[in-house]
């Protein structure tokens, strides 16, 4: 569940996207958050910080953001022309970015966010998402979610996961020999029903229920792209129908719960109790539900597909994953809290996929209540500071050769030459750390061990595959492999 607080992913976030969103009038709630990161006498106090004057009164550096192909790419350039603290400016406010372990650490505390940001996520999320809450109020929040997503918590969930790995290898086993299998496609079905039951409970063991989450989800998720876009005329009243079938589901796993109370020793750690226990009324209900469920779910697909993908192309390594899982778990054995940590090779695997593939790009955090000093910079209360994650995780200082795959790179002898900020794919500041971070190991360690000790996955030839950089990075196109059941 990537980005910091909860990545709230929709597929990719495309330049115009960005930019007619940017452009748009704001609600008058972020209004009010976004008051305190404008004004020229506070930013007099930066002036020192280098970085982009706006482009153009209104619009700040959006068309600059634009031309180089999206936010995550502008930062890219952004800190190759400044270094690694530089300002811009997004619309009408002004932004500080931080690309150093070093700037991270004289920021790790703070834990309110730059709603404004995000406020393209509103019409999916809505109002009352914890995206959009800061200081105690979301403080509390974070408090009564997260225990749901506790390694105690995590553990109950194995049985689970290892239960949609099971059917998606069993639907594996049916293809023909030689078929290209599109491996996002069969991914991220994987990826909706484990996550929809573990936030929802058993009301998602039913297939045909779980399918409907996830056809329900990918209409919204489309529209709300298109309908940022404007390309279509009638699209604000596709997407108004499409939340309100995305509600129906929630709802009736909401009615569900509630004739089916789960067993007194499964409540604290069962997400949709939680909520019901904390969440004042239906609107908020529904706003942290599919805040939660559009994160935890973008980000543990996108991390698997680019696992597989990366297996697939080197069977070298696939084998030494084969191996370890053999010599760990033999045969039969299912993975299990011990045996996760022991699964090392497999572990670094990640690590690096995590790392190249940089599954969440970017964070950020506001200090309200005080101007902030980092390294010899000071920026002024209510600027808003992201934290360039992908910079970071693809600086050829840090990672020598960063575009190669290569999972040696965590190897103990070489994390400890790190700082140990530099690899923070899940974020790191003010206690808002992305909450579902053990979740995702744990999510794909079941689905690998699963489907690599049964089959053997190779990459269809011919393939192109890029990074597509969003608020959550995809390939840039479906990937197919070919796959062969072991002996």
């Amino acid at each position: 569940m990537a980005n910091v607080a909860i990545v709230i992913a929709v597929a990719v976030v495309v330049i115009s996207l960005l930019y007619q969103c940017m452009k748009s009038t704001y609600s008058s709630r972020v209004q009010q958050v976004a008051k305190a990161t404008t004004g020229d006498q506070k930013l007099q106090k930066s002036r020192t910080i280098p970085g982009m004057e706006k482009r153009h009164p209104e619009d700040g550096n959006l068309q600059d953001i634009a031309d180089a192909g999206g936010l995550i790419q502008f930062l890219f350039k952004l800190h190759a022309k400044y270094g690694h603290v530089a300002s811009f400016w997004f619309g009408k406010h002004y932004y500080v970015s931080l690309a150093s372990p070093e700037a991270w650490k004289d920021h790790m505390k703070y834990f309110d966010r730059p709603s404004h940001l995000f406020e393209f996520i509103m019409p999916l999320v809505g109002e009352y998402s914890i995206q959009f809450a800061n200081g105690e109020d979301a403080k509390r929040r974070r408090k009564a979610y997260d225990v749901a997503f506790q390694s105690n918590s995590i553990k109950k969930y194995l049985k689970s996961f290892q239960e949609r790995a099971d059917d998606l290898a069993e639907k594996i086993s049916s293809f023909p020999s030689g078929e290209h299998i599109p491996l996002r496609e069969s991914i991220s079905s994987f990826g909706s029903k484990a996550f929809g039951r573990v936030l929802f409970g058993d009301y998602f063991e039913d297939e045909k229920r779980a399918l409907k989450l996830y056809n329900v989800y990918q209409t919204t998720s489309d529209l709300l792209i298109k309908r940022m876009n404007n390309i279509e005329d009638e699209n604000d009243k596709e997407f108004d129908v499409a939340i309100r079938a995305f509600r129906e589901v929630i709802d009736d796993a909401v009615r569900h719960r509630h004739d089916n109370p789960p067993r007194k020793e499964e409540e604290d750690s069962d997400f949709l109790e939680v909520l019901l226990g904390f969440c004042t009324n239906e609107e908020h209900l529904f706003s942290e539900a599919i805040s939660y469920y559009v994160g935890g779910y973008h980000t543990s697909v996108a991390l698997l597909v680019w696992v597989f993908y990366f297996l697939s192309k080197d069977m070298d390594a696939q084998d030494k994953v084969y191996r370890e899982i053999i010599e760990v778990l033999g045969k039969e054995q299912y993975v299990d809290a011990q045996s996760q940590t022991q699964l090392k090779y497999l572990r670094r695997f990640m690590d690096e996929t995590l790392r190249w593939a940089v599954i969440a790009a970017l964070a950020a955090r506001v200090n309200y209540e005080e101007d902030t000093k980092v390294l010899e910079y000071i920026i002024p209360k209510g600027v808003g500071v992201v934290h360039a994650l992908a910079a970071v995780l693809l600086d050829k200082d840090m990672w020598p050769d960063p575009d190669r795959f290569d999972p040696d790179r965590f190897l103990p002898e070489n994390l400890s030459a790190r700082h140990k900020l530099a690899f923070s794919p899940f974020g790191f500041a003010g206690k808002r750390i992305c909450p579902g971070y053990r979740f995702a190991y744990a999510e794909a360690t079941v689905l690998l061990t699963s489907l690599c000790r049964k089959f053997k996955f190779r990459l269809v030839e011919g393939q192109d595959i890029q990074r597509n950089f969003g608020m959550t990075t995809y390939p840039d196109k479906e990937i197919l492999v070919l796959v062969e059941k072991r002996q």
